[in-house]
């Protein structure tokens, strides 16, 4: 059932329609919400600046700002992981894919959470706010992007990297995307990029920090290793996305009538693949619900094709699979450089999800850093 969902054609399981759902039309449309031609034409000129090559670039950026900002992390007292992190990984996104500054980022970030207030009542003052509230960001939004996309335009260079790079080579298709078509790609690419970075490289040093052994040992590895090359910091990243993956569900609507096994889909039906319950099947992953590096550490051929799939799968691979990785990896690596992690001690924090699909901690991840004795 997993390859009839992720092998799929559009014109079957329509990815676009699922993420509307999701968006509704606060965010525009771009890479991750498009079906058929016009999906295939945009990933075919974003993955020049999205591919291994490109986020070796991106790296010095993250770099530079994790210099500044980790740093400067208070200690013996609480930290909310998520609330760092996500304003950590939404200036690297908006650096390197709009080449905004660190206070129009901070400004966008403010934005963006506004656009993903859940929604309410409409007749009621907080629902007629909210309307209003969310029309002034979308304008802002539009405002600030177009600002970047005029920006780029400058350079018109596709061998170039991140946004100048982003925007020739959209400017360059058949058909080329209008100023407006181009600013949805980098919001949707911001949207998609920080949210699911932000969530990882928070849970990942929250289960280092539950976890002191594990967390040792990956200091210990990232010591004697070439950057980013660390096996042990590989392993915890891979179980973090098995057990918190950054989507819940991966949403589709069937565009037909199809045979899922022995159901039968309608034309309309919405279909949801489930990645949080897959890669806690018990039957692809002993005691499913603990936090156990070591299971990545070898090659186990045992599991299925589709037993993980945190960051989707076939055609639909995240786009950004690879600048997501690097960053949880390097937001990590540069924290534990500094700072050992304590949690409290306390019940498993779970999670939560707004939109049914997006995820977010049900409590701040708090922890307290202190400075490491070199």
């Amino acid at each position: 059932m997993a390859e009839h969902f992720f092998n799929a054609a559009d014109s079957d399981l329509s990815h676009a329609h699922g993420w509307d759902l999701i968006f509704g039309e606060r965010f525009g449309r771009g890479l991750l919400n498009l079906d058929d031609e016009p999906h295939r034409a945009a990933r075919r000129a974003l993955m020049a600046v999205l591919n291994r090559k490109a986020t070796a670039e991106y790296a010095s950026v993250a770099v530079e700002i994790l210099d500044r900002v980790v740093p400067a992390l208070p200690v013996d007292e609480p930290v909310d992981l998520h609330a760092f992190t996500k304003k950590v990984t939404f200036e690297v996104a908006a650096a390197v894919f709009a080449g905004l500054s660190a206070s129009e980022a901070s400004e966008l970030l403010g934005l963006f959470t506004t656009l993903q207030a859940p929604d309410l009542e409409l007749g009621t003052p907080g629902g007629d706010r909210l309307i209003r509230d969310i029309a002034r960001s979308r304008r802002r939004v539009r405002a600030l992007l177009l600002t970047a996309v005029d920006r780029a335009h400058a350079v018109d260079d596709e061998r170039s990297y991140g946004v100048a790079g982003l925007v020739a080579r959209l400017r360059a298709l058949p058909g080329p995307p209008t100023d407006e078509e181009i600013a949805g790609h980098i919001t949707i690419l911001l949207l998609a990029g920080f949210e699911t970075t932000a969530y990882l490289s928070a849970r990942l040093l929250w289960l280092l920090a539950r976890h002191p052994a594990e967390q040792s040992a990956v200091r210990r590895d990232l010591a004697a290793s070439e950057p980013g090359d660390s096996p042990l910091l590989e392993a915890a990243f891979s179980e973090t996305a098995r057990l918190h993956p950054p989507l819940f569900w991966l949403p589709r609507r069937a565009e037909t009538d199809l045979i899922f096994g022995d159901t039968l889909l309608p034309a309309g039906t919405e279909v949801f693949y489930s990645i949080a319950d897959t890669q806690r099947d018990p039957a692809s992953f002993a005691d499913p619900d603990e936090f156990r590096p070591q299971r990545f550490t070898s090659t186990d051929t045992t599991r299925g094709r589709f037993a993980m799939t945190p960051f989707s799968a076939g055609r639909r691979l995240c786009a950004g699979i690879h600048v997501g990785t690097m960053e949880t990896k390097l937001i990590a690596a540069t924290v534990l450089h500094h700072f050992s992690l304590h949690a409290p001690p306390g019940p498993h924090i779970g999670d939560t999800s707004p939109n049914g699909t997006s995820v977010t901690p049900s409590e701040p991840l708090l922890v307290r850093l202190q400075e490491v004795m070199r």
